[in-house]
């Protein structure tokens, strides 16, 4: 993508993202869609359990975080079952997709 060489787009104040936070303990695989929180902040005290993306869209994103009080492995998906990450317990990833995929841009 380009972009154009018009003015760059200001915003003057801090930007709050409203009910963009979502801490949850999980129990079974959660499939996220986009009316979701950007932010996942998950605990998972059950055994393996999935996040599986949406279909893919250019530009969309999400966080996800295993909370450090998680016991077990969280693995993130596409929704054709494709692995994108593996989390364990304080572990995050920055999922993006370019509208053909998903990709992990920062895991930590």
């Amino acid at each position: 993508m380009a972009f154009t060489d018009k003015a760059e787009f200001n915003i003057p104040r801090h930007v709050v993202q409203k009910g963009s936070v979502n801490p949850e303990t999980i129990t079974v695989n959660k499939t996220l869609v986009y009316s979701d929180s950007t932010y996942q902040l998950l605990k998972n005290v059950t055994g393996g359990l999935d996040v599986i993306l949406p279909a893919f869209k250019d530009g969309a994103h999400f966080w996800i975080k295993s909370r450090s009080s998680s016991t077990s492995n969280i693995v993130v998906k596409d929704a054709a079952a494709a692995t994108i990450a593996t989390l364990g317990a304080g572990e995050a990833v920055l999922v993006v997709s370019d509208g053909s995929a998903w990709w992990d841009v920062i895991k930590a």
